[in-house]
């Protein structure tokens, strides 16, 4: 069935209160050194996470626990390259009609296939993320989105993803399912449930990771964060020419609350950070409208994510379909 796992919220988890040092670590882990969305070390070490902040391992590993407890980093998954399937990625903004009409529309929304995101953003607006394969089902699915939303219009921007030419194996294919759900699964773990062994998988691994065939993905649940406000800061730029270095500026002044930042779109820039009040949120838009070369900017603060994983195990098996056909 389409979709299935529908990730709902936690009713048992604590609320939680951030401080800077929780921010950088997950900024560290989920930063891209290129800005694209594969440069996210699957296995990343908390070993040199630690080193680059200073900070003490068993601090890192004690710090991303508490996220984990509190229900704010509800966990990691594994997906494959969406080139890999000849899909490409983007997010939509949208309106509904009213907050009280959310919930149903977001019911819905969470059977169209391609949907991987949504996200419930503060007063009437929604934002997905989703998959597509061509211009032509892009424009479908954002037609039946509007319709389900009673939404007129819509902001939107791509996320690319860089090529990948490596052909996975029978073997990679078992690790990725492997470490779709516990990416910091420990290598001798693995290679014990798939009978190989444990150079091998790491070998394969650093294969898969290099040669951008995975990425990891995080769920953060900003319902559980306590003295802090998840935001989204959508920016479009006059000229492409321009957008590096007002981004590098936009980047700096968010540094103390940035989670991470997506900027391979030519026209658009998406950061997402964590702020201390709705009065702060103000700032930082009045703010970015400010700097050269910006053209439009909105602030989204996020109340909820919605993550539907069914469609990142569909990408798997459809990519597992067509090696066996090749």
């Amino acid at each position: 069935m389409h979709n299935a796992g529908l990730i709902w919220q936690d009713p048992v988890a604590r609320l939680h209160k951030m401080d800077k040092l929780d921010v950088r670590i997950l900024h560290d882990i989920l930063e891209s050194k290129a800005t694209s969305p594969l440069d996210l070390d699957v296995r990343k070490p908390l070993s040199s996470v630690a080193r680059r902040l200073k900070v003490d391992e068993n601090t890192v590993k004690n710090r991303i626990e508490k996220l984990r407890r509190s229900g704010f980093l509800k966990g990691w998954w594994v997906a494959v390259n969406p080139n890999l399937v000849g899909q490409r990625m983007a997010q939509v903004w949208f309106d509904v009609g009213s907050s009280a009409a959310k919930r149903p529309v977001i019911q819905k929304l969470s059977l169209i296939p391609g949907v991987a995101v949504i996200k419930d953003l503060f007063g009437s607006s929604l934002c997905v993320v989703l998959f597509y394969d061509s211009e032509k089902n892009f424009r479908r699915t954002t037609e039946l989105i509007f319709s389900i939303a009673g939404s007129k219009g819509a902001t939107w921007m791509s996320e690319p993803f860089p090529a990948c030419e490596i052909a996975l194996s029978k073997d990679d294919f078992r690790i990725i399912r492997s470490l779709q759900k516990e990416p910091q699964r420990p290598y001798a773990g693995i290679a014990q449930e798939l009978d190989i062994s444990s150079r091998t998988v790491k070998r394969r691994i650093r294969r898969l990771v290099d040669g951008n065939a995975i990425y990891l993905i995080a769920e953060l649940n900003p319902r559980y964060l306590s003295g802090g406000i998840v935001c989204g800061l959508l920016v479009s730029h006059e000229v492409s020419d321009n957008k590096a270095e007002s981004e590098g500026k936009i980047g700096l002044h968010l540094e103390d609350g940035l989670l991470f930042a997506s900027l391979d779109d030519p026209h658009r820039g998406y950061f997402a950070f964590i702020t201390e009040n709705v009065a702060s949120v103000q700032e930082v838009l009045d703010w970015t409208l400010a700097q050269e070369g910006v053209s439009e900017a909105r602030i989204d603060i996020v109340q909820e994510v919605i993550s539907l994983y069914g469609v990142y195990e569909e990408q798997l098996e459809m990519l597992q379909k067509g090696s066996r056909r090749g």
